[in-house]
């Protein structure tokens, strides 16, 4: 009986404690805020570079007045356009658009714009540079090269 009582009590203390808490004239609590949507956070996002692929083939032209690079290919010659940020080198050396010569082997790197045109970020004129000894044979150092 001692265990009614003190439970009655109990819960009656409860309610009043809750009905005063929200009497009649006093303010609600404030709804907590609402998150941030994904797509704001990712409308902050820095924009991405976009990325590199790699070109190679034979130079059908070299037009420094339109800064272009013309591809001789198989059914269709391509165009690479040059800026400013171009990376030129020729035989291991740094070099400019005037040293290409047509004919000779061209290869480079070089990303896409928004506008659809192939843009060159390095360019490399003549024959990839040739590796010396037994490395370029394996691909890898020998133990006889190898610093103890």
């Amino acid at each position: 009986m001692k265990k009614m009582v003190w439970f009655a009590v109990v819960t009656a203390l409860a309610l009043a404690g809750s009905a005063l808490a929200q009497a009649p004239g006093s303010p609600a609590p404030a709804p907590a805020p609402a998150p941030k949507a994904p797509k704001a956070q990712a409308e902050k996002a820095p924009a991405k570079k976009p990325a590199t692929f790699p070109f190679r083939g034979t130079l059908k032209a070299v037009d420094k007045d339109a800064m272009t690079l013309t591809l001789a290919g198989k059914q269709k010659d391509r165009v690479i356009h040059i800026t400013s940020q171009t990376r030129f080198t020729k035989d291991g050396k740094p070099a400019v658009l005037g040293d290409g010569v047509v004919g000779e082997e061209v290869a480079g790197s070089a990303r896409k714009t928004e506008d659809g045109r192939t843009v060159a970020v390095s360019v490399r004129f003549g024959q990839a540079p040739q590796k010396s000894g037994a490395a370029a044979k394996s691909g890898k150092k020998s133990k006889t090269e190898a610093v103890p």
